[in-house]
């Protein structure tokens, strides 16, 4: 339905009459047509329009005196009718919602003829922005985010855990797992005060998580480090569950964020979790450009953290270090060589 249906709108000869009647106190239709330089009869149709809007008057029909109509008097007249189809409109959007998170409870569930499947990619950033504005407002207890801030982070998820935003409830607490290396970062330490500032916790952690974001523990969004228009949104529960286990597992082993830039440097025991990262990363194949997004890094820091782990193991050459990492994995169990190693 067009709002204008309910309430005219006003347009640029309406609002050119209406300055004018303000300005001049009143005027009669003659006066009004030559002073606009408008015939009569154009003029007739304009003040009839303002009539019917309400925004103007005469005392007598035809040429009497025109005067304005201060709009104050006439909001009640307009916003009741509206808010009557604003509440109906969303009465309806609310019954939408419900039966299409009814539906896609049952997909998510997994139906027996494979129709329906527990992951689904959404493309484009608007789409994206969407589906996360929606979960947010919806979340109340809890949001959990790995990876969403600094290097190679979507800004679309920069925005969505900010508290300040206004998109999450202040009664759910968010908590934010970071890699150790973005405490280097100046804009990730500055998003870090404002989160903790409006009561969120962020801790930073050596293990190579994927960029995601949970919500309630019910949604999930895994964002796509290598395409900032695409994501992944889970809802099936078993899933969620897991990518739920994942996160809380390397939160549970974590540290407190602690600022750290200029001259300072990272502790020791931080660096050489890294570095062990890094071994699992090389050792499962990974290139250096995916080893760099799992550490939330640029791709150069990186490859001097590499050689400096190859350096560790006395190396001569990336061949013969690649070999040495992998005998060194063999005895503490390393991560699950990825099938496709251009893939985070």
């Amino acid at each position: 339905m067009d709002i204008a249906q309910i309430v005219p709108l006003m347009g640029d000869e309406e609002l050119t009459a209406y300055q004018f009647l303000v300005t001049t106190g009143g005027a009669t239709l003659d006066r009004l047509a030559r002073s606009l330089g408008w015939g009569t009869g154009r003029t007739e149709r304009v003040l009839s329009r303002l009539r019917g809007m309400r925004l103007a008057c005469s005392e007598a029909e035809g040429r009497g005196d025109w005067t304005a109509v201060n709009p104050e008097t006439v909001k009640l007249q307009y916003t009741k009718p509206l808010s009557v189809v604003i509440d109906a409109w969303q009465a309806q959007l609310d019954g939408i919602r419900e039966q299409l998170d009814t539906l896609s409870g049952l997909g998510a569930d997994g139906a027996q003829d494979g129709r329906f499947s527990p992951v689904v990619t959404i493309e484009g950033a608007t789409d994206i922005q969407d589906a996360l504005e929606v979960s947010a407002a919806r979340c109340a207890k809890e949001v959990l985010a790995v990876q969403p801030l600094g290097r190679g982070a979507p800004a679309l998820a920069q925005n969505v855990i900010c508290q300040e935003s206004g998109l999450i409830a202040p009664t759910a607490g968010v908590r934010v797992l970071l890699p150790h290396l973005s405490r280097y970062n100046a804009e990730v330490r500055d998003r870090v005060e404002r989160i903790s500032a409006a009561g969120g916790e962020v801790r930073t952690t050596a293990a190579s998580l994927p960029a995601l974001i949970v919500f309630d523990r019910s949604v999930a969004f895994l964002l796509d480090g290598d395409h900032s228009d695409k994501a992944h949104m889970v809802r099936h529960a078993a899933l969620v569950e897991f990518i739920v286990h994942m996160a809380v597992s390397a939160w549970a082993t974590s540290v407190a964020f602690e600022p750290t830039g200029g001259t300072n440097r990272i502790p020791q025991s931080l660096t050489q979790e890294t570095k062990t990262a890094i071994i699992r990363l090389l050792a499962a194949g990974y290139k250096d450009e995916v080893v760099a997004r799992r550490l939330g890094i640029g791709v150069r820091t990186c490859r001097k953290y590499i050689a400096e782990v190859f350096g560790d193991l006395g190396a001569q050459s990336r061949f013969q270090a690649g070999w040495m990492v992998r005998e060194h994995m063999l005895g503490s169990g390393p991560e699950p060589v990825a099938t496709d190693h251009s893939v985070a």
